[in-house]
C-alpha cells in the first residue's frame, strides 16, 4: 500500500511540476499547467488511436496516419523536454505548432475528417497555454488556426476540392457557409480573449492583494511562524535554550512628551523605531514589540544561532549611537532631546503565538523579566548586560563590572556596562565598526 502510496505521490508531483514551477505567479503556473496536460493528451489519444486507424481505415491510409503520428510525437517530446528547462512559453508554442501541423496533416488527408473543428480548440488554448507577456503571440497562433479552418471548409465545402484519399460528400454554397463560419470564428477570439482577460486582470489584483497581506503579516510575526499558522492553524510554541533579550527606554520621555503635539511625538517616535527597525535586519534579530516608548527585541529566534548576544550587542551600540546623533542635533537647534537606557541579558525563552484573534509574536519565561531589570536598573546613554550575557560576548567588547546591582523582585544581579568593541576588533577611524579580526571572530562562534 506504501508503494502504491509513493507512485501516485511521485505521478501527481510530476503532473503538478511543483520543483520547476516554483515562483511562478497563479496565470503562469495555470498556462505551464494546460500546457502540460495539452502534451499529454496529444500524445495519449493519437497513440490509442493508431490500433483504429489500422484496423478501420483503407490501407493506404495507413503509411501516411503513421508517419504524421511521428512527426507530431517527436516535437511534443521536445517541447516537454523545454518546460522541463523551463522555457514555458518556447514549449507552448511548439506544442500549438506540432498540433496544428498534425490538424492540417488530418485535413489534407480526408475531405470529410472532423480533424478541422481541432483548429477552433488550438485557437482557444493559444489564450491558455501561452503567458500573457506575449499578447502579440497569443493572438497570431489563435488568428491561423482560425484561418485554416475556414480555407479548409471554403476548399472541400464550397469549392468541392479533393482530399488526399478521396473528395467531399457535400458541397454548399459561399454565402451561405463563410459568412457564419468567420462570425463564429471572430466570436470565439473575442470572448476567449475577454474571458481570459478578465481572469487575468483578476489574478493580477488577487497576487497584489496577497502579497500585501504577506508584508503586513510579516511584520507582525516572522515567516516560519506565519507558514506554520497559514499550514496548521495554530503555532507550537518552541523552547530556545540561549537567546538574547533587549529593552530600550527612552529617559525623561514623559516630560519632553507634554511639551510636544500628539503629530509631533508620534513623528519623533516613528523616526527612532524605524531606525531600530532597520537594524533588525542588519543583524539577524527579531523585533516583538513596542509599548509606549519602549522596543523590545531578541536575538536567537525563531531560527537558533550562537551569534545572538554579539547581535543584540551591536544593534545596541548603533542604537546609542544614533540616539546621541540625535542628541546632538536637537542640542545645536535648542530643542529637547530624549536619551536612551538599553537592558540585555541572555537565557531560555519559550517563543509562539498564542490567542486566535490579533496573532502576535513573544517570548515568555525568567529571562525577559531579568532584561526589563537591566533596563530599568542602568544609566542614561548605556548599554546595560547582565553577566549571562556578558559571558558570550566579552570576548568582542570593552565592558565595565559595576559588581552587584539590585533589580526589583530578583535581588541582586551582576551587570556590565558595554564601553564598545574591543579596540583591537575596531576599525582605526570608526571605533562602532568591526574590523576583519572581529569578523574572523564571529564566524568561529
Amino acid at each position: 500500500m506504501r508503494k502504491v502510496n509513493s507512485i501516485y505521490d511521485m505521478i501527481q508531483e510530476w503532473f503538478q511540476l511543483k520543483k520547476i514551477t516554483s515562483g511562478l505567479t497563479g496565470s503562469e503556473l495555470r498556462s505551464v499547467r494546460t500546457t502540460l496536460y495539452v502534451q499529454f493528451s496529444m500524445f495519449l489519444i493519437p497513440t490509442l488511436l493508431l490500433v483504429s486507424v489500422y484496423y478501420n481505415e483503407p490501407p493506404e491510409t495507413h503509411l501516411y496516419s503513421f508517419i504524421h503520428y511521428f512527426i507530431l510525437i517527436i516535437p511534443l517530446l521536445f517541447a516537454f523536454v523545454l518546460i522541463r528547462m523551463r522555457y514555458f512559453n518556447l514549449s507552448a508554442l511548439l506544442t500549438l505548432v506540432s498540433i496544428n501541423y498534425h490538424l492540417g496533416a488530418l485535413t489534407l488527408a480526408q475531405a470529410d475528417d472532423p480533424a478541422p473543428l481541432g483548429f477552433l480548440i488550438t485557437s482557444i488554448l493559444s489564450f491558455l497555454m501561452i503567458s500573457k507577456k506575449f499578447n502579440v503571440s497569443r493572438f497570431i497562433m489563435s488568428i491561423v488556426p482560425l484561418g485554416f479552418y475556414i480555407s479548409s471548409q471554403y476548399y472541400y465545402r464550397v469549392l468541392g476540392g479533393n482530399a488526399l484519399f478521396g473528395p467531399p460528400k457535400w458541397i454548399v454554397s459561399a454565402e451561405y457557409l463563410i459568412p457564419p463560419l468567420i462570425l463564429v470564428c471572430f466570436l470565439i477570439v473575442l470572448i476567449v480573449y475577454q474571458f481570459v482577460k478578465a481572469v487575468d486582470m483578476a489574478e493580477t489584483k488577487l497576487t497584489e492583494e496577497h502579497e500585501k497581506s504577506e508584508k503586513l503579516l510579516l511584520n507582525i510575526i516572522p515567516q516560519e511562524i506565519a507558514e506554520e499558522l497559514k499550514q496548521k492553524g495554530v503555532s507550537t510554541p518552541r523552547q530556545f535554550n540561549s537567546a538574547t533579550i533587549c529593552f530600550t527606554d527612552f529617559e525623561g520621555f514623559t516630560s519632553i512628551a507634554e511639551t510636544m503635539s500628539p503629530k509631533e511625538l508620534v513623528a519623533e517616535l516613528d523616526r527612532c523605531f524605524s531606525y531600530f527597525d532597520s537594524l533588525m535586519d542588519h543583524y539577524n534579530l527579531e523585533k516583538l514589540k513596542t509599548i509606549g516608548d519602549s522596543y523590545m527585541f531578541v536575538g536567537g529566534i525563531p531560527t537558533e544561532n550562537k551569534t545572538h548576544a554579539v547581535d543584540s550587542v551591536m544593534a545596541a551600540i548603533e542604537i546609542q549611537a544614533f540616539m546621541n546623533q540625535m542628541k546632538d542635533i536637537k542640542k545645536s537647534q535648542n530643542l529637547p532631546y530624549w536619551e536612551l537606557r538599553l537592558g540585555i541579558h541572555s537565557g531560555e525563552v519559550i517563543a509562539g503565538v498564542i490567542g486566535d484573534k490579533k496573532f502576535a509574536y513573544d517570548v515568555w519565561s525568567d529571562t525577559v523579566n531579568i532584561a526589563s531589570r537591566c533596563e530599568s536598573s542602568g544609566a542614561t546613554g548605556k548599554i546595560n548586560i547582565s553577566e549571562a550575557t556578558f559571558e558570550l560576548v566579552k570576548d568582542f567588547f570593552d565592558c565595565d563590572y559595576r559588581g552587584y546591582i539590585e533589580a526589583k523582585n530578583k535581588g541582586k544581579i551582576k551587570m556590565y556596562f558595554v564601553n564598545g568593541i574591543l579596540k583591537e576588533l575596531q576599525e582605526k577611524n570608526n571605533p562602532n565598526t568591526p574590523n576583519s579580526q572581529f569578523k574572523t571572530r564571529y564566524a568561529l562562534l
